[in-house]
Parts: structure tokens; sequence; C-alpha cells
């Protein structure tokens, strides 16, 4: 039987970091964050067009 590890709380929320970089819609840089106070995440966020604006493929980047 093997032991599982958890991981640290940086580990843990890097993790979400990458995930949440995941619905980036941009394709040349995949940036995601978590806002976290005292182990409890606050909110999330990821880089990309606002909603109903082009996205830098349409309209390029800056």
């Amino acid at each position: 039987m093997t032991e599982h590890q958890r991981p640290s709380w940086d580990e843990y929320f890097m993790q979400i970091a990458f995930t949440v970089a995941q619905r980036s819609t941009c394709d040349r840089a995949h940036v995601g964050c978590v806002l976290v106070r005292d182990r409890r995440i606050l909110t999330t966020g990821y880089n990309g067009a606002p909603a109903g604006l082009p996205h830098c493929d349409d309209v390029g980047h800056l």
C-alpha cells in the first residue's frame, strides 16, 4: 500500500492557477490567477478578451 502525500498549500493553489489558465483566450500567454487569504480562495481570473469583444486572434496582439 502506497502512502498518498498531500500537496502543500502553495502547490495546491498553484495547481488551481494552472487549471484556471486553461480558460485563457490568448494563444500567446495562458495566465491564471488565484487570490487567497488565510488559505481561502477569494477569486480566480485569467487573461483574454472580455466577453463580447473579439479575441486577439481576430484583431491582433497588443
